[in-house]
């Protein structure tokens, strides 16, 4: 059977992106790679994520609740997996490309959120399901190691996410409202 044949029988929706699009690379070495290292970008990434999306939270934040803050974050230990690779723009003044992941991730993540009623919950925020297309862009490139003077880091296609909400010793749906307003917004900030 070749390629074709298997094209015509399953649509490329049924495929990884690298076996429907030949742009995409393969990078099965790349998730073994970041198996190995992923304690020490989980402890270095969750303490940087914590800093900067705090005061996103705070900004943000629906006007149900008073406030919101991380008692706990980190982001588990399963590392992402990635699914495929493309080199977008590879020029002298920078280098574009876009990973495809996906993240069935098992975080520790608990938002302590005070209501306007002055209740506090904490709010596990659980079983994580994320896919999307990530865009890294390597610029200026420089003649000085690491060889490039700044990476940016977007999200440019959010495919999936899902999680689930849980109130610490408690149901989060006995508050009206609390559990739709934090979805919602959870949702809206990703996005």
């Amino acid at each position: 059977m070749t390629v074709e044949d298997s094209r015509k029988l399953l649509p490329g929706t049924l495929y990884p992106s690298w076996v429907v699009f030949s742009t995409q690379q393969k990078l099965k070495w790349l998730n073994e790679e970041l198996n190995k290292i992923w304690p020490f970008v989980n402890e270095a990434a969750s303490e940087l994520i914590k800093a900067s999306v705090e005061p996103v939270l705070e900004q943000y934040r629906p006007v149900v609740f008073a406030a919101l803050k991380f008692s706990k974050l980190t982001l588990g230990t399963v590392a992402p997996q990635f699914t495929g690779i493309s080199i977008i723009e590879s020029n002298e003044e920078g280098i574009v490309m876009e990973l495809e992941m996906n993240w069935d991730a098992n975080p520790s993540i608990i938002l302590d959120v005070k209501t306007r009623l002055g209740v506090g919950l904490p709010i596990q925020v659980k079983d994580i399901g994320f896919t999307g297309v990530f865009r890294l862009i390597f610029k200026p490139l420089v003649e000085q190691l690491p060889c490039f003077g700044a990476v940016c880091f977007s999200l440019r296609q959010k495919k999936k996410l899902d999680f689930k909400l849980k109130v610490i010793g408690g149901d989060i749906s006995a508050i009206p409202g609390i559990s739709a307003a934090l979805e919602v917004w959870l949702y809206a900030c990703v996005s």
